[in-house]
């Protein structure tokens, strides 16, 4: 028995693994069979004594027993030594691929250090380019890909070289912080990119592997729709100064250059919220680029940059500067293209206002100078136009509206009767159904009926008393719905009687005749002003009112009439809360 005893597992430990592990087994097995054998023949031969037969069965049953552990044994020795072969192996570097120096040499940027690494002839070439992510081994040659590299900086493009090379910088992902040449990967070869474009660096900011589309200023730039002169209303005198302004230098290009008068680039659009300053830009926008199209025989489209002041800044010291003149360079392109761009910034005084002496930084003391900068560089045959809005042009920078940069200064007023009678039949169309006492007008009928309206919330009455403005001699004046009335106020009026009629429709549709009414009308101002009951403390009274271009000195207080109030001696001081 003792000659045929298993081999001892702690000699198949010490071994290296996978050395003679084929022979071993079948060595093992033999010796193992040869046992069982001789435990078998010894219980033939002692069947005469029952109790060593038994004896000699239980021993072949252990050892079964250890033919299965050794087997699981062995099992969890060739799994260990597997595990054990790879956690010893040296990792492997991970580097980026620049180029090919020569045939089976790679250019590889690893960690900020730089090699000419040998390629493993069994690697498909296809799946080695620039901007591939390699694997190298021990000796620094490339034994593997790993694809693109998903991550990297986001950074914008400053200038696209000549050969294709791009110019980054003033982002702050880029390493050094300064203007930075990225190239291309593989996968942007044949990509147009341009000037303001995003892209994505790979880990070492040497190669843009991923356009990700246009910087966020982009979506500033609109085509301009169908925008006609008669599209805004009640602002007549704007128009034709505008008109004069850019419409003559096209009409009569030759009769301007004999003068040597240039045509002006620069408008600036200054009156109360909501009276059309914005629609004017349009129109202007369109209108110019049909008249340069009748000129040149061609179709040339009108581009509207829209941008509110508030919308250039950023935290990031230099970057609102950078949108400025990224904003001049778009307009600049799109002349290019034989585009007719307009450059429309609103709520100007907020990049433009005053600049102020003082030791901290104020970003109006290099956002003034930079647009100043860009606005100089207008002549030529890139030249484009400048508008720019506000309600308070007293807070804009006067060296921005000196001439040579903003020449024309026009003055967009409040409606009057006359102006308010233009703008409500632009929002009840003809095909807007009216009612008269029930009866649906046409023709003349429907201008009677928006007249009585227009006189109704004109007139100086009691119904239309809004406030009553109280100054420091004492002297008291009333104001009136027309006081402050606009084209937005207009257009929303028309809008909650229009909702008025809709709704009475869908509740009795069978009633009869379905229409907007004068009642209608009158209901949807009382409403409108209602609901913009909000009177500003004593303090702020006067600045409340030139905000809304009503230029009142010596404001002491505002107090509003009570709601169906007729006695004026009886008035309700309001305050914001």
């Amino acid at each position: 028995m003792s000659d045929h005893r298993p081999s001892d597992p702690s000699e198949k430990v010490q071994s290296k693994p996978g050395k003679a592990q084929s022979a071993e087994p079948i060595d093992r097995d033999s010796r193992m069979k040869e046992a069982l054998d001789l435990v078998e023949h010894l219980g033939r031969s002692l069947e005469d004594r029952e109790s060593l037969r038994q004896e000699a069965y239980r021993l072949k049953k252990k050892l079964f027993e250890i033919e299965v552990d050794w087997n699981r044994f062995l099992q969890e020795h060739e799994k260990m030594s597997e595990v054990l072969e790879k956690v010893t192996s040296p990792a492997l570097r991970i580097g980026t691929l620049l180029g090919k120096t020569e045939e089976g040499l790679g250019w590889v940027s690893v960690g900020g250090s730089e090699y000419c690494a040998q390629i493993d002839p069994r690697i498909e070439g296809e799946s080695l380019h620039v901007g591939t992510r390699v694997q190298l081994n021990e000796a620094v040659s490339i034994v593997g890909t790993a694809g693109t590299d998903p991550f990297g900086p986001v950074v914008r493009i400053d200038r696209v070289l000549a050969d294709g090379r791009l110019e980054i910088g003033g982002d702050r992902t880029v390493a050094g912080g300064g203007t930075n040449i990225a190239g291309r990967s593989k996968l942007l070869e044949g990509v147009v990119l341009s000037s303001g474009d995003l892209v994505r660096l790979d880990s070492t900011s040497r190669l843009a592997v991923e356009r990700l589309g246009t910087q966020e200023q982009k979506h500033l730039l609109e085509e301009v729709p169908e925008v006609r002169w008669e599209d805004v209303g009640g602002q007549s005198k704007a128009l034709d100064e505008i008109r004069k302004a850019i419409v003559n230098p096209i009409l009569h290009e030759n009769l301007y250059r004999r003068y040597q008068f240039k045509a002006p680039r620069g408008f600036l659009l200054h009156g109360p919220p909501g009276c059309g300053k914005t629609l004017i830009g349009k129109a202007t926008a369109h209108y110019t680029a049909q008249k340069l199209g009748e000129r040149e025989g061609r179709e040339i489209r009108g581009v509207f940059f829209h941008i509110k002041g508030p919308e250039i800044f950023n935290m990031w010291l230099g970057e609102s500067e950078r949108i400025v003149r990224d904003l001049f360079e778009q307009g600049r392109e799109a002349r290019k293209r034989g585009d007719f761009p307009v450059l429309f910034i609103d709520e100007a005084e907020a990049i433009l206002g005053t600049r102020r002496s003082m030791r901290s930084f104020n970003i109006h003391n290099t956002l003034v100078p930079m647009f100043c900068a860009e606005m100089d560089g207008m002549g030529g045959a890139d030249g484009f136009m400048v508008i720019l809005a506000t309600n308070r042009p007293e807070m804009i920078d006067p060296a921005v509206l000196r001439p040579g940069r903003i020449d024309r200064k026009i003055r967009v007023v409040r409606p009057d009767r006359n102006a308010a009678s233009e703008i409500v039949p632009l929002y009840l169309s003809g095909d807007i159904p009216l009612l008269d006492e029930d009866r649906p007008v046409e023709g003349s009928a429907r201008k009677e009926l928006m007249d009585r309206f227009v006189d109704r919330m004109y007139a100086p009455t009691e119904e239309n008393a809004l406030l009553e403005v109280v100054y420091r001699s004492g002297r008291r004046e009333t104001l009136y719905r027309s006081d402050i009335a606009s084209g937005a106020i207009l257009a929303s009026i028309v809008d909650r009687a229009k909702e008025k009629a809709l709704l009475r429709e869908l509740e009795a549709p069978d009633a009869g005749q379905a229409g907007v009414t004068e009642s209608d009308l009158w209901l949807a101002a009382t409403e409108e002003y209602e609901e913009g009951d909000i009177i500003p403390s004593s303090d702020v009274a006067e600045d409340w009112l030139a905000l809304l271009d009503i230029r009142q000195r010596d404001i002491v207080d505002l107090r509003r009439f009570k709601a169906g109030e007729r006695d004026r001696r009886t008035l309700e001081r309001r305050t914001i809360e």
